[in-house]
Order: C-alpha cells, then structure tokens, then sequence
C-alpha cells in the first residue's frame, strides 16, 4: 500500500482504521507509516501520525522503536496534530528509560508548548502529564509547574481546568 497516497485520498477515521488493519502488528509496515509520520510532509504527516496512534493503541510495543524518533522530531513538529498525537504516546512511556539528553529536550518542548498560548488544550495537557511524570521522579521542578498551571488558569479552557486542578492537587501533596 501506497501509505501517502491512500492519506491524502480521505481524512476521516474509517480511512485510519483502514490503514491501521492494514499495518496490523506488522513491523515492516509500521515503520513504513512512522516514516511518513516523521517527514517533513505536513500535510500527510499529521495523518499518518493519527495512523501511528490507532496501532499503537492495539499493539503498543510497535513504538518502543521509535521513542528517541518522536522526542527528536518534536522540536521540527509545526502541525498541532502532530503535537497531540506525539505527545499523547510520550505520555505514557517511562522517562527513566530515556537518555539525560532526550528527556532535556522532551521536558523543554513540553514547558514551552504548555507556556504558549496559542496551543490548543490537548497539546496543553498531554505536555502537563509528561512534566508531572517527570516531577514524580524529579521533585526539582514541581514548583515550576505548579506556577505555569496557575497563571493559565483564568484564561484556560474547561478542559485545561479539569485536568489543571487534578494535577495541582497531585503537585501540592508532592511540594507541601
């Protein structure tokens, strides 16, 4: 299969699923959609990326593979839907697995995607779970990300706030 073409034929999610039972649990073809989620072809890439995410959520040791990909690409990513999806998978690996530099840029992406106000909220919230997982292991930076959910908070979307609190009360227990 054609993965770019079969892509941007039709963006909807009987296309994903099509495209997910296809790759299956097989390695070849996942790495076939990882590396067009992982170009510079934002307009199949975001694509692909939800392609990545629908496998990985039936078979998700097809990713492992790929950790150190995703984390160096997000510094490159300039979709939202590339973000969500990224982040979405990151926020679920153990960032004790990752190496002192991966985890520094992955860390750093999330804090300024998180800062910035443009982002949407699910990009927001997946990049404030990575940082409290990082937190629960690292304490250091607990405060720091107590500051960043508070000063947004007045502004914030609803969903922003549901998972602001939640993860404020964790942060709190931890600093206090």
């Amino acid at each position: 299969m054609n993965f770019r073409e079969q892509l941007s034929a039709e963006l909807s999610k009987r296309n994903t699923d099509y495209i997910a039972s296809v790759i299956g649990y097989d390695e070849k073809l996942f790495k076939e959609i990882m590396d067009v989620a992982l170009s510079d072809e934002t307009h199949v890439s975001g694509r692909a990326f939800w392609v990545v995410e629908t496998v990985w959520l039936k078979y998700p040791h097809l990713i492992n593979t790929y950790i150190n990909h995703l984390i160096d690409f997000l510094p490159e990513t300039k979709k939202d839907n590339q973000r969500r999806h990224s982040l979405k998978i990151l926020s679920t690996i153990d960032l004790r697995e990752l190496d002192e530099d991966r985890l520094g840029i992955l860390i750093d992406r999330c804090f300024n995607w998180l800062e910035d106000a443009v982002n949407p909220t699910a990009v927001k919230m997946f990049a404030m779970e990575i940082i409290y997982n990082y937190v629960v292991i690292e304490p250091v930076l607990a405060s720091e990300l107590i500051a960043v959910i508070e000063n947004q908070f007045e502004d914030s979307t609803p969903g922003f706030k549901n998972r602001g609190e939640k993860l404020l009360k964790k942060l709190y227990k931890l600093v206090y």
